[in-house]
This record gives structure tokens, sequence and C-alpha cells, in this order.
């Protein structure tokens, strides 16, 4: 009786070491599987490996900085620029801008002259002017006659603005601080300026269509991903809340935009403008197309009966009584290759058709491709409403339009579906 206790003993013992060792391997198993991603259902691309820190030493490694330009009169009124990344918001009320000069630069002695600047925001197109502004110094030209920019005179203060540039905002001096290398000139902000196509409909200004220019490390950056919203994306953290805007998140611009394309049925009233529209069929036609044969014509449409129109009569287009407008991407037979090689066509039309709605995708617009190529009802329907002439055939429709944020791209990342090399 004694062995068999003993015996029993050592079994439990062992049961118990095994348990024990299950446990830590499923914990172990638990913590190298953690997803990298917070608690949310968005999805990041992080850095989990290399997150140990270097010490870099005192810099002022703020990124990206401001590249902004400001406009100054000398003594004699001869309109000035510089560039400058040393500036920020400084107060709320009053609304002031705060920029850093050094006393070496043609603008400090503009500025202490006349107590005014401008900060000048330049868009992309800008860049080079840009460059050269805070390259080259006022004390050796009048870089407005270089740059072939038009200097006027604020409405509010006695300093220049620049014409071309799409955001202009008038300071008075109200505060100066000697920092060291720099002082720092507190401007109280008098007016601001922006050009009218750059305004939304409630008075905000389109940053994608904007395309500010950044600084950093000696390089000049452009507008990237829409991350998330203001007010929204917190409620992540939040228990049963769940933010309305929560995009997939990559750090190359294009493949966040392919990962985030999704098909749009649900649409806000807010009209698409026609430079807009205009430049989506600009995209399409940047297409790949065999032979460069170009085989493509593109209807845009915006009036609100015909969306209608084809919304009743095509199966599967009801979003377009949502949508502002379409795009009708079709294919012109008189430029289409000749033979067994004619349906080209339809594969140029088709990639001509994946860049407008990646490109509408970028620009934060939704779109939703709908079949009409080769059903030939479906052919003969939308000929008929857009009075589209014989040589030509629609391939499909693409409502375009602003999204209500209810419809969300889909993971379709399949390992199974690749090869490499055979079957």
């Amino acid at each position: 009786m004694k062995n068999k206790a003993s015996l029993l003993n050592i079994v439990l013992a062992a049961v118990i070491v095994v348990l024990v060792f299950q446990l830590n391997n499923a914990d172990h198993q638990q913590v190298q599987t953690k997803p990298t991603t917070n608690s949310s259902s968005q999805s990041f691309v992080i850095d989990s490996v290399n997150s140990i820190k270097k010490s870099v030493g005192p810099k002022g490694l703020i990124m990206p900085k401001p590249a902004l330009v400001i406009g100054s009169y000398s003594d004699e009124g001869e309109p000035d620029i510089m560039t400058a990344a040393w500036a920020g918001i400084a107060n709320s009320d009053p609304i002031s801008i705060a920029v850093s000069i050094r006393p070496s630069r043609k603008t400090y002695e503009n500025i202490m002259a006349t107590g005014s600047f401008t900060i000048n925001v330049p868009s992309a197109r800008y860049v080079a002017e840009t460059d050269y502004a805070g390259t080259f110094s006022g004390h050796d030209e009048n870089k407005f006659e270089k740059l072939n920019l038009t200097p006027v005179k604020g409405d509010f203060v006695n300093a220049p603005y620049i014409e071309e540039f799409p955001i202009v905002i008038e300071c008075e001096v109200s505060e100066m601080i000697d920092l060291g290398s720099h002082r720092q000139f507190i401007g109280k902000v008098m007016d601001t300026k922006v050009n009218q196509n750059l305004l939304d409909k409630d008075g905000h200004v389109d940053i994608s269509a904007l395309q500010p220019v950044a600084y950093s490390e000696g390089a000049y950056f452009g507008y990237g991903q829409h991350l998330a919203n203001a007010g929204d994306i917190y409620k992540q953290f939040v228990p049963n809340a769940t933010p309305n805007f929560q995009p997939i998140i990559h750090p190359n611009p294009t493949l966040s935009t392919i990962y985030n394309r999704k098909s749009v049925r649900h649409y806000t009233n807010q009209p698409v403008a026609e430079e807009k529209l205009t430049e989506l069929v600009k995209a399409g036609m940047a297409a790949p197309t065999a032979v460069n044969k170009q085989p493509w014509a593109f209807m845009i449409v915006t009036d609100r009966a015909l969306l209608d129109q084809l919304a009743d009569s095509l199966p599967y287009a009801k979003m377009l009584k949502q949508a502002t407008s379409a795009i009708a991407v079709c294919g012109d037979r008189t430029k289409a290759l000749d033979g067994e090689l004619r349906d080209y066509w339809v594969q140029d039309c088709s990639a001509a058709t994946h860049n407008i709605l990646l490109g509408a995708e970028s620009m934060g617009l939704g779109a939703v491709w709908t079949g009409v190529f080769p059903r030939a009802e479906r052919v003969n329907t939308v000929k008929n409403i857009l009075q589209l002439p014989e040589h030509i055939t629609p391939l499909n429709v693409i409502a375009v339009g602003y999204p209500t944020g209810e419809d969300q791209p889909k993971d379709k990342w399949k390992p199974e579906n690749v090869h490499m090399n055979k079957w």
C-alpha cells in the first residue's frame, strides 16, 4: 500500500510539472503573438522591434517643421522674402504666430524697421521658390523679381505678401524675445487670406488640395496620409465606442491609398468640384495601354437628372441617387487595335478605371465601379442616356462623391493565392 501511495504521489507531481510547463508555454506564445496594433480594428504598420532609444544630444527634432516664407519691407519700401522653419502658432487669443530670425538676415532688419511681416504658406508647386528664398539673401538681390513673384502690400500691415502663394497671413509685431542665436518675433495676426478654391463648404482649408510643404533634415516633403480625425480617433480607448474614421495606416503613401480603397455606396450631398473630376480623368489617362493606343473616352456626369436616370436604369448603380457625380469610362473602337487584339481596349479602360478609383481615394473622395460592358442591355441603356456616338462603348459608370464614412476597406490578402516559381 505504501509503495502504491508513493507511486501516486510521483504521478501527481509529474502531472503538476506538465501543467505548469504548458501554462508557461501558453503565456510565452501569447506574448510572442500579441498583435502590434492597438485595441481598435484600425490597422497600423508599427516597428515593434527597434524601439531602443539613442541619445543624439540637444537637437530640435520636431518632425516635420513648417516651410514658411516671410515677407517684409525695407526702410526704402523694397519688398523682400526669406524662408523660415523656426516658426509656429504662439497664442490663441489673440491669435499670434512666432518666427525666429537671425540678426544677420535682411528680414530681421526689415521687421525691426516696420514692426510687421507676413507669413506666406507655399504649396508644393512653389517648393523651388521656397528653397531659393531661403538660400539667397535679400542683401544681394530682389528675390521677388528673381523668382517672378508678385508683391502685394498687406491690407492691415506694412509688409508685402506673395500673390501667387495660396495662404497669406498678415502679422503685426507684438513682442520680441532675444533667445541667443535668434530673435523671436511674435506677431499678432491681423488678417488671413486663402485661395477660394481651397476652402470646403464649412470654410476649412482642404489640406489635400493645398498640398503644403514641410521641411526636415535638409529636405522638403509633401502632404501625406489622412491618419485620423481629431475628437474621433480617441474613441479606440472608450468602451463601446468606435471612431468614425480609422484608415489602414501605412508608411508608403501609395500603398496606403491602395489598401484603403473601398467601394463607396453612401455619399453626402456635397458636390465634387469640376477641377477634381478633371484631375481624376487625367489620372485615368495615365494608365498603361497596349501599344499606347489609348482607346478610351470619358464622360463626366454632374447633371442630377442624368444621374437619377442612370440609377433607375442600371441594376447595381442605385448609389447614383446619392452621388453628386459620375464618370463613364468608355472604349473608343476607332482607336482600338485591329483583329484579335481589338478587345484589348477592355484591359486599357479597366486600368484607367482603377487609376480613377485610387485617385478618388487619395483625394478623400469615394467611388465605386458599376459594370456595364459586356451586358448588351446595359451598354445600350448608358449609350442612350448619355447620347454616346456609335463607336463609343461604355465599360462602366463610376459613382463619385464625398463618402459618409459607412463603407470601409476589406482585407483581401490570401497567401494561398500566391505561388512562387511553380504551382
